[in-house]
């Protein structure tokens, strides 16, 4: 039993992460007009209100345009000509300093300098005038540390050097030959240039610049590079500078895929939000509304867009269904009114497609957005995805079911402890009837338990794009307890000759019996969940899912039980 135990405390430590409905849902504003629409952040501001009325995790604008320029990307700097001056003065003060001897007051400006070049790397190594005081501004930093005493740190801040600046080279007019042989000693081949930067792009052949140096064309796979953080850079158009990618290298590969029309129209300058040059296609607007949650992470977004200049349309866009829900509510320059955004956000957590623009609420194809006047349409975002009631129906069930479970491990124990008495005793009838009397209460408790878990995993487990790790986790540890309960039913005991209800039968015979094959049931009904689990994010409905319906099955009997799961595929 005591492997049991450990499988049950595993399972216990990963559910939390497992039931926790960490992913936020995302308000994104959608234009057609050339800057930021006045509209777009109060609008977003009244849409996170009415869903944090219905219990539901919101993305702030300011954090979800943070996040998303540090996960995703952020519009290239553009430093202007007096900051460049500035810092090339600046520099040139810092060497002097240098050369006077004063290196406690060098180095804080060399550091200092070196900030303003890595944070407006891209412009600066893209220009070639530019390009070769970035790397002059970084070895004279690596020369204050080595006459500083620090030939290591000397010796990193060189292969920053080589990392920062890959197209440049270092005049011997301008640095010592200590410093010209550390920056070649770190553009040698070696161990540590083990990073491999894989970038594929849609289109390909684009341009590729990395740190603001020209590399080459998409797809291309950029290997000897030193770990750190690389700004990349996909470039489909002529003088149109990409999107930046903060990417981590470490020693090995690291990939990235960007796709350029994507690129052309996010915005995460002041406010995160797409920009259209005309209205844009449906379903490409909901593939960039998933892109853009899926760097966040959000569990669903709502694109919000003018159809006039006094109507506007909400959309929710999930990443797990094709399918979108959208309602249409009457707005002005500055916002709709909070009250019709609550009704609006209310309708579109239930499934339904409304219009709130008339004297009284309309329902609409969700397709076409064609009045209906028909029965309401079948919700389907409370079906397939779960608001806040669904999901805490599934924690019902779920709570439920690992009671009941554990009741029949329970019950298990205590009819081990009767068998053991009735042994001690064979000729006692009521000792034979407790014993008896528990087995319903072993098979019902493990398998309505397991039944109940079974059905509350698609309505718990938050949405991921991928398997968590901790689903993958508690499918290793069903498919453990599978196999114990199958090897437990196939090394059981015998079974007895005659009933065990009759009178006068041999006990241990009955009791060795039972205990094998109640340990195979119970065993079986946990794995069941636990199996589950990676099987939800297997199976579950999604842009590149199989469609897929699951549902879990329960026989319980007098003499026995079984878990399953049916299903069409």
């Amino acid at each position: 039993m005591r492997w049991v135990v450990t499988v049950t405390a595993l399972w216990l430590c990963a559910l939390p992460s497992a039931l926790a409905q960490t992913e936020d849902w995302l308000v994104l504003p959608t234009t057609t007009d050339q800057a930021e629409a006045p509209w777009m952040a109060p609008t977003v501001r009244a849409a996170n209100r009415a869903l944090r009325r219905q219990g539901i995790g919101v993305w702030f604008p300011d954090s979800a345009r943070s996040v998303f320029r540090e996960r995703g990307s952020f519009e290239p700097p553009a430093p202007r000509d007096d900051e460049i001056s500035a810092w090339t003065a600046r520099t040139q003060a810092a060497v002097r300093t240098i050369v006077l001897g004063d290196r406690s007051a060098a180095l804080p400006e060399l550091e200092a300098v070196q900030a303003f070049a890595e944070e407006n790397l891209v412009a600066l190594n893209r220009d070639p005038q530019t390009a070769g005081p970035v790397l002059d501004a970084c070895l004279y930093l690596a020369r204050a540390y080595l006459d500083s005493g620090d030939p290591e740190v000397a010796s990193r801040q060189a292969q920053d050097c080589v990392r920062l600046s890959s197209s440049a080279s270092p005049d011997p007019r301008v640095h010592p030959p200590s410093i010209i042989d550390l920056y070649e000693t770190a553009q040698k081949p070696s161990a540590a240039r083990g990073g491999t930067l894989i970038v594929e792009s849609e289109p390909a052949a684009c341009d590729l610049r990395i740190n603001g140096t020209l590399v080459g064309k998409t797809p291309m796979a950029s290997d000897g590079l030193y770990p750190g953080i690389y700004q990349v850079q996909v470039e489909c158009g002529p003088d149109e500078p990409g999107r930046v990618h903060r990417v981590e290298v470490p020693l090995g590969s690291r990939s990235l895929f960007v796709i350029a029309r994507f690129e052309r129209v996010v915005r995460s300058s002041t406010l995160l939000y797409l920009q259209f040059e005309e209205t844009p296609d449906p379903q490409e607007l909901a593939r960039f509304a998933r892109e853009v949650g899926r760097s966040l992470p959000a569990s669903a977004v709502i694109v919000a867009s003018l159809m006039s200049p006094d109507v506007m349309q909400l959309e929710v866009e999930l990443a797990t269904q094709a399918e979108s829900t959208i309602v249409r509510l009457p707005t002005s320059s500055t916002g709709p009114d909070q009250e019709l955004m609550n009704e609006s956000v209310e309708a579109l957590l239930a499934g339904r497609c409304a219009d709130f623009t008339k004297d009284a609420p309309q329902e609409i194809d969700c397709r076409t957005g064609e009045a209906i006047v028909t029965a309401p349409v079948e919700p389907i975002y409370t079906k397939r995805v779960g608001p806040r009631s669904l999901f805490i129906t599934g924690v019902s069930l779920a709570s439920i079911g690992a009671a009941s479970l554990a009741a029949g491990w329970s019950l298990a124990l205590v009819r081990r402890s009767a068998g053991d008495d009735w042994i001690a005793d064979p000729n006692s009838l009521s000792l034979q009837a407790k014993w008896l009397d528990l087995q319903t209460g072993v098979i019902v408790g493990g398998s309505v338990g397991g039944g109940l878990l079974v059905a509350a995993m698609p309505m718990v487990l938050p949405v991921h794009s991928k398997t968590p790790w901790w689903a993958w986790l508690n499918g290793g540890l069903g498919v453990a307890a599978a196999v114990g309960s199958i090897v437990s039913a196939a090394t059981a005991s015998p079974k007895p000759a005659e009933s065990c209800e009759l009178n006068g039968q041999d006990p241990s015979a009955c009791v060795n019996w039972k205990r094998d094959t109640d340990r195979a049931i119970l065993l079986g009904a946990t794995a069941a969940p636990l199996l589950t689990m990676p099987l939800v994010y297997l199976l579950r409905r999604g842009d590149r899912k199989p469609k897929v319906e699951v549902q879990p099955r329960v026989v319980v009997g007098r003499r026995g039980g079984s878990v399953g799961v049916t299903g069409s595929f």
